[in-house]
Parts: C-alpha cells; structure tokens; sequence
C-alpha cells in the first residue's frame, strides 16, 4: 500500500531536545521526557524522509522522469 502523499501542514514539527537537567531522575518510563523525545524524534525523521522521497517523486514527474545529467 502506497503510503499517504503528506501536505506541507501535515508536517510535524521537529522536537526540541530536553536539557539533561530536566529530568527527574526517576525512571519514569513511557512518561520520561527523554523517551518522549526520542519518540517524536524518530516519528519526525521517518516523516521528514517520506517528505523528502514525495518531493523527489514530484520533481521527477515535473521533469518528465528524466533526472539524470546528460
């Protein structure tokens, strides 16, 4: 299944990396701001991937297909 063509306000925003001081220490688990992090990063990078593959796609239709030099 081809995955959904992604639209410019579809685009997540990129997380903002937590200072090591804010966190607690506690071994929160799921709740973490680290793990959380780490979670959003990872959504926005496979997101920031598909984005960049369908604005290849595009260009390539645009151009006929036919992106290599000549």
């Amino acid at each position: 299944m081809t995955p959904k063509k992604l639209k410019p306000e579809d685009l997540l925003p990129e997380p903002v990396r937590p200072e090591a001081w804010e966190c607690c220490g506690s071994d929160c688990g799921d709740a973490c701001i680290q793990t959380i992090y780490w979670n959003e990063k990872a959504a926005y990078d496979a997101q920031q991937k598909q984005w960049q593959a369908q604005l290849a796609e595009e260009a390539a239709v645009q151009t006929g297909g036919t992106d290599k030099a000549v």
